[in-house]
């Protein structure tokens, strides 16, 4: 199961980014690196590039 999850380690913020395609794996450290990982949005940045199974549309 792929997704987004924020969460608080020791008090310090820590997102992670994992694709449920292709288990691509993604991590940000830090409330300034938390937040602009969230802004720069990584599932739809992923989605270009990701190597999971033929996408149909």
């Amino acid at each position: 199961m792929g997704g987004i999850q924020v969460r608080f380690d020791s008090g310090t913020p820590v997102a992670d980014f994992l694709c449920g395609a292709c288990l691509d794996h993604k991590r940000a450290t830090g409330r300034r690196k938390v937040i602009d990982f969230l802004r720069d949005n990584p599932v739809t940045a992923h989605g270009p590039r990701c190597r999971g199974p033929a996408k149909t549309t």
